[in-house]
């Protein structure tokens, strides 16, 4: 297999301009380098790994895997559970193709291959605007907004794939087609890309809409971010002063609920990360939870560019990584306090999990509707469990993900109809509670078999 791709490589090296790097030593630093991923989970080693400078690189590589029927994978900021690709494959990594492009007055950015989330950001604050991001900084871009994106702005903005204007996209049409996406041009394609985008080709450029900062606290752009720490032991006592807290939509509080053990004294507690885009104080919108007294309470106004920061130890490449995320319509308290007994039975059982968080995750407010319909089906979808799963011994990958399960099993509880599943959070399980609605399911069907029926970019919505 390796030996295919080897032998064609000179006709790609021949058409790419000559600053497109082709790494295919695996024992080479740059190689390993460019391996790295978010999480180990699944990693696989490719015969080669392709680094396109250009969006003509991007499309000459596609068109030549293509011709020689040589499997490929994007990549870009390295967090994708799937931007993975063993012997006989390669991976397209986009991380030396790079730009952002403002345009303050129509309130858009332009986002241009492998860019960063944290890069956007920052370069829309320069601007006095932003948009939906997620808690990653290192999170590749463009596939956070084509996978939906869920947001901590999300009641203000809406979803990541709810930003999308317009998009360039290398399909597997006619051996390789460099289309145009617009609400003219490919307007079903443009439906499908949000939401759905990853399944139908490699996208090397999004025009995503942005938001001026002064719809964020005190019209300048800040978000309250604080944690309120307590023993696992009051776990009840706060859950059900969480449980209205949460469902307040007078205020414009968000955050996580999270049973973990934090870092340094590793001390198993219930930690609530909490954020707040109003104006108030946040002891008018936190109240309830200052007066039951945690260990630790904490919170300051940070830059909304800058809202992740703190979080940067969760980007860390490396050990056995990944999120269980189920939506829900509600917050059942009981059954939370009783996943504190799985969390510590599974910590008791494989304490290489230790960093591993069972996070219930609010928006007191719903998301923002939509302006445009969108293979998404999430926007009735407040609350979430966010299990952050977090190992590094892979004797215990299947023990630590039985946990997970077991998490999630109680949290959703025994009606199916009750939870769905984030839409680029699995890529198994019955693809119906990822994408809701059977004209929805009918239509992304149609539309990958018009743009990719050979499964280039994954065979999902093919099987």
């Amino acid at each position: 297999m390796s030996a295919h791709v080897f032998s064609q490589l000179p006709a790609l090296q021949a058409t790419v301009a000559s600053d497109c790097r082709i790494l295919q030593d695996p024992e080479d630093s740059a190689f390993q380098e460019r391996l790295r991923r978010w999480t180990n989970i699944g990693r696989q080693t490719p015969t080669a790994i392709i680094l396109p400078r250009t969006e003509e690189d991007c499309l000459e590589t596609v068109r030549w895997a293509l011709q020689h029927s040589i499997p490929l994978v994007p990549s870009s900021g390295g967090h994708s559970a799937w931007s993975t690709i063993g012997e006989g494959g390669v991976i397209i990594d986009l991380s030396n193709y790079v730009d952002i492009r403002v345009d303050e007055e129509a309130k858009t950015a332009t986002l241009v291959g492998g860019v960063l989330s944290k890069e956007v950001g920052l370069r829309l604050a320069e601007a006095g605007l932003f948009t939906a991001l997620g808690n990653g900084n290192t999170v590749g871009a463009i596939p956070y907004f084509l996978g939906g994106g869920a947001s901590i702005t999300t009641s203000i903005t809406g979803f990541g794939s709810d930003q999308i204007v317009s998009a360039r996209v290398i399909t597997a049409r006619n051996g390789g087609e460099l289309v145009e996406v617009t609400a003219t041009e490919h307007p079903d394609l443009l439906w499908a890309l949000r939401g759905a985008g990853q399944f139908f080709g490699l996208v090397t450029q999004l025009t995503i809409r942005a938001h001026p900062v002064s719809l964020l606290r005190k019209q300048q752009g800040l978000i309250w971010v604080g944690a309120f720490i307590f023993p696992l032991a009051r776990t009840a006592e706060v859950t059900r002063v969480m449980k209205t807290l949460m469902a307040d939509t007078q205020h414009a509080t968000a955050g996580l609920m999270m049973i973990m053990a934090p870092p340094p004294t590793r001390t198993p507690s219930l930690v609530i990360s909490a954020r707040y885009t109003g104006d108030e104080d946040p002891h008018v919108p936190f109240g309830p939870l200052y007066d039951l007294q945690p260990v630790v309470a904490t919170g300051n106004e940070v830059p909304v560019q800058n809202a992740s920061d703190a979080r940067e130890i969760l980007c860390a490449k490396g050990d056995f990584k990944q999120f269980g995320v189920v939506g829900l319509h509600g917050f059942d308290a009981d059954a939370f306090v009783r996943t504190v007994d799985i969390w510590t039975k599974m910590v008791t059982e494989c304490p290489d999990a230790i960093n591993t968080a069972f996070n219930f995750q609010w928006d007191a407010r719903p998301p923002r509707a939509p302006e445009a319909d969108s293979a998404s089906s999430l926007h009735d979808i407040r609350y979430w469990q966010n299990n952050l799963i977090w190992h590094t011994d892979s004797a215990n990958r299947d023990k630590v993900d039985r946990y997970n399960e077991a998490c999630i099993s109680v949290m959703r509880g025994p009606d199916e109809m009750r939870f769905v599943d984030f839409q680029n959070g699995t890529r198994t399980g019955p693809i119906e509670r990822r994408y809701r609605g059977t004209a929805r399911l009918a239509k992304l069907r149609r539309l990958k078999r018009e743009w990719d029926p050979q499964g280039v970019f994954t065979t999902q919505l093919l099987d």
